[in-house]
């Protein structure tokens, strides 16, 4: 009787297992959405969006483009073009307000004149975002900064 007994106990215990192994499996496949709705995906990571500063670099003195002043936003380095333009920007933000640090260095000093150093903040204060994915990308954002630098 205990032999009978033990059988059963194990027979019961290898259905079980199978049974609660096969609901794990199903549970953990892809969402199938209803008949008609979108097709949905899982995402993975934290919501993100860049946030783009652009614009003009110019001499205090004579209101002349700058060339060649180091622009830098967080880890993206540009330099201005022939005509003191810029574009940095932030790839890898947070959606909603940010606050950035944006440090404009004359490092070539002769070449395009010398001029003084200028740190200055730029605020996204409620950022609209265009081109995101309806997920957790949320597009992008820019503000248009133009500065004058100083001659030293």
């Amino acid at each position: 009787m205990k032999k009978i007994k033990n059988r059963c106990l194990k027979t019961y215990n290898i259905i079980l297992a199978a049974c609660l192994a096969l609901l794990g499996f199903t549970s953990s496949c892809d969402i199938q959405p209803a008949y008609g709705a979108p097709s949905v995906q899982p995402e993975y990571g934290a919501p993100s969006a860049k946030f783009i500063v652009k614009g003009q670099v110019e001499s205090a003195e004579n209101n002349e483009a700058i060339e060649n002043i180091q622009v830098v936003l967080q880890y993206d380095t540009k330099r201005t073009d022939e005509d003191g333009h810029y574009q940095v920007s932030d790839i890898e933000g947070e959606p909603g307000d940010q606050t950035y640090l944006i440090q404009f260095q004359d490092i070539d000093n002769i070449d395009n004149g010398e001029f003084e150093n200028l740190d200055t903040i730029v605020e996204f204060i409620d950022p609209e975002f265009t081109d995101g994915d309806g997920g957790f990308y949320a597009g992008e954002t820019e503000i248009e900064l133009n500065v004058k630098l100083n001659p030293k």
